[in-house]
């Protein structure tokens, strides 16, 4: 069993790649819905692909609503409903399978990233996270939802952040840097 690292700060920084994850996850809905329209007309009395297309339509209705209320919208599932009805109701293009991995890829796209900070060093969280020590960087300063992170070798990281986290865990900007300050010994 292993022990998750306790860190002293973490700051999350915001996905730049959630829009552009958006408008695909519409445009691979709508090719979705296209495909299944044409399979229902090559295959009029197939009750799989009725079903599936139903879901699909009350998924993306779903997402359209919660949308509109500003809310964070994903289309893993409409994808991945796409894929598994196509693959056991459908006859013509292999595109199920690629349904049914961008519906489980999309989930590790807008995974936000996170950067811990405790007194043994800085961990830039990715698929395979990146541990600094405190003796490699020069200076970090957090303002105005704008971190940035400046390394000894002239390496420098500007990320925004995200400030739609959970306001419990909301951290004033001098008391992050004074944090900061201290275990850099300026």
């Amino acid at each position: 069993m292993s022990k998750k690292k306790v860190q002293d700060y973490l700051v999350v920084i915001k996905n730049p790649n959630a829009k552009m994850i958006e408008r695909t996850g519409w445009l691979m809905s709508l090719l979705a819905l296209l495909i299944l329209v044409i399979q229902l007309f090559m295959f009029p009395k197939s009750w799989g692909l009725f079903l599936c297309l139903f879901i699909i339509l009350v998924l993306l209705i779903s997402n359209a609503i919660e949308k509109r209320k500003k809310k964070p919208i994903r289309f893993g599932y409409v994808l991945i409903a796409a894929g598994i009805g196509l693959t056991f109701f459908g006859d013509g293009p292999n595109s199920n399978l690629l349904f049914i991995v961008l519906g489980i890829l999309e989930k590790f796209l807008l995974q936000k990233k996170e950067i811990g900070f405790a007194k043994d060093g800085v961990t830039i969280g990715n698929f395979f996270p990146q541990k600094s020590p405190w003796s490699e960087i020069d200076n970090i300063v957090l303002k105005g939802g704008m971190l940035t992170i400046d390394f000894k070798n002239n390496k420098l990281i500007q990320l925004e952040t995200d400030d739609e986290e959970d306001d419990e865990y909301d951290v004033e900007d001098e008391e992050f840097n004074n944090y900061c300050r201290t275990l850099l010994g300026n």
